[in-house]
């Protein structure tokens, strides 16, 4: 089922990516049924649109079935290209062995007397 909406602008603001989205109203005469729109659409919807975004930073939940939540933003972090680091190998130092204890022939003390 398609989402209908009245408006999808998406603007590029102050280095994030807004998406301002209004339903049409909900009306049963003709034929507008009551939906809602979360971040999982908006999200689908900008993918097909081909537009690259980031993480979500501001979500919002649009309902057509009361005029004041017919409305709502989105805000998104454009994402940036980092070039990729060359990676330095440091050669592993090498372990010396653990000393290991002598074992003593003897526990008991031996007197030497005669």
């Amino acid at each position: 089922m398609s989402i209908k909406l009245d408006k999808f602008e998406v603007e590029e603001r102050e280095g994030r990516l807004h998406v301002l989205v209004e339903m049409p109203p909900y009306n049963y005469n003709y034929g507008i049924p009551k939906d809602h729109i979360r971040t999982g659409e908006i999200q689908r919807l900008l993918t097909e649109r081909g537009v690259e975004y980031g993480a979500c930073v501001k979500e919002a939940h649009v309902k057509n079935w009361r005029e004041a939540t017919r409305r709502g933003e989105w805000i998104f972090e454009i994402p940036v290209d980092i070039p990729a680091e060359p990676v330095m190998i440091e050669e592993e130092k090498s372990v010396k062995s653990k000393r290991t204890r002598r074992t003593r022939s003897s526990t008991t003390k031996v007197s030497t007397e005669e």
